[in-house]
């Protein structure tokens, strides 16, 4: 055996040391780019009854009892499938699928306490790593996962800790940010810190190939809730044109849920183009139908309210006129009803989403989610 000097021999260990480094964050000299995929799940809404106080349900919030019961429901008889399902096509990805991601109503929220929503919080974590025992899985925040007393505080205690676990890295906010090989990951809370200055400090500093941007209200309306939209209100104008450009001029890839539909929606920007993204995997049978699907810029106006004609019919113009204020912006729409989820594929050639219908391991579509207006 040749014998190393001390000298050589640190030299050699400093030389591993980078190698390795290098390798680990995703980072490999002149070697393409990794690629990686991910799930992407919208609304789960998961819940049981022994999460809700029904005497503060029914006191506070009377007309939502129907749609607890829908969901505990749907939680024991449908969730255990989708995450077995995810399961299954992370074992058969040869190690290409690395994450979930989640973009926020996890749970069904409305428990009434702090401590019955830490439970829930615990519940859901609790199936998630039953049936899907090792993959990271990082969620959004939904309006639901802080809807009820004390349930921001529960957030906080529970779910900051479970995505710093998730991540690897210490998480004290819902707006926080990872990389992933050469990928940017913003999780952006459209609830409680939603910092502009911060997102697009965010943006600009982390080097990245592709930016993710991952928040549960959509930021572009789709459909005939057109008023669901993050920073949607008229005193908002000037934030949301802030918003959007960031986006744009990142040609970020936003995915977003709440709406519980799928969308396809590119937007202009002056500064650029970005694409929205969203899902639904509320699945509530076991036969899953599509429903309205539609595909092209011509779909996308003020008709689209007659997707649910008894939907507040008080703001129908209303909701039209933001449709068709918003229509000279888009480059690409495309929509459908039915929940399902979707698996990522993302590498230098660019990123690329398949689709599939209630946890069916059958494709349904895929699609690419790469802006065609590059910002400058």
């Amino acid at each position: 055996m040749q014998y190393l000097s001390p000298r050589n021999a640190a030299v050699l260990i400093t030389l591993c040391s980078i190698a390795f480094g290098l390798a680990a964050t995703g980072v490999r000299g002149n070697e393409p780019d990794p690629e990686y995929s991910f799930v992407y799940l919208g609304d789960l809404h998961f819940d049981k009854e022994s999460h809700h106080d029904f005497e503060w349900v029914r006191a506070n919030m009377p007309a939502d009892i129907r749609q607890i019961e829908d969901y505990v429901r749907i939680t024991e008889n449908f969730t255990p499938g989708l995450f077995k399902r995810i399961q299954t096509s992370i074992e058969s990805s040869d190690g290409r699928i690395k994450m979930i991601v989640q973009g926020g109503d996890l749970t069904e929220g409305l428990c009434g306490s702090r401590e019955l929503q830490e439970t829930q919080f615990k519940d859901v974590t609790a199936c998630i790593r039953k049936y899907i025992p090792q993959t990271p899985f990082i969620a959004g925040k939904g309006n639901h996962d802080i809807t009820g007393p004390g349930a921001k505080e529960a957030f906080d205690r529970v779910m900051l800790p479970w995505l710093s676990k998730e991540c690897g890295k210490p998480i004290s906010s819902a707006s926080f940010y990872f990389m992933k090989g050469p990928d940017l990951f913003v999780f952006f809370d459209a609830y409680h810190d939603n910092n502009l200055d911060w997102l697009q400090k965010t943006l600009s500093e982390n080097k990245h190939r592709h930016a993710f941007v991952i928040m549960h209200p959509p930021a572009v309306p789709y459909n005939a809730r057109s008023t669901w939209h993050v920073f949607s209100k008229a005193k908002d104008k000037d934030v949301r044109e802030r918003f959007l450009s960031i986006l744009g001029a990142n040609n970020v890839v936003l995915l977003t849920a709440h709406l519980h539909k799928y969308s396809v929606v590119e937007r202009k920007t002056p500064a650029g183009s970005f694409v929205q993204f969203s899902v639904n995997s509320v699945i509530s049978s076991s036969q899953v139908e599509v429903r309205d699907a539609m595909e092209g810029v011509e779909k996308y106006g003020g008709s689209l309210v007659d997707l649910e004609p008894e939907f507040q019919p008080d703001t129908k113009q209303d909701r039209m006129k933001l449709l068709e204020d918003e229509k000279p912006h888009i480059a690409r729409y495309e929509f459908a009803d039915f929940p399902g989820y979707a698996i990522i594929g993302v590498s230098d050639k660019g990123i690329d989403a398949t689709i599939y219908k209630g946890d069916s391991g059958t494709a349904w579509k895929t699609v690419s989610l790469a802006a065609a207006v590059k910002s400058k």
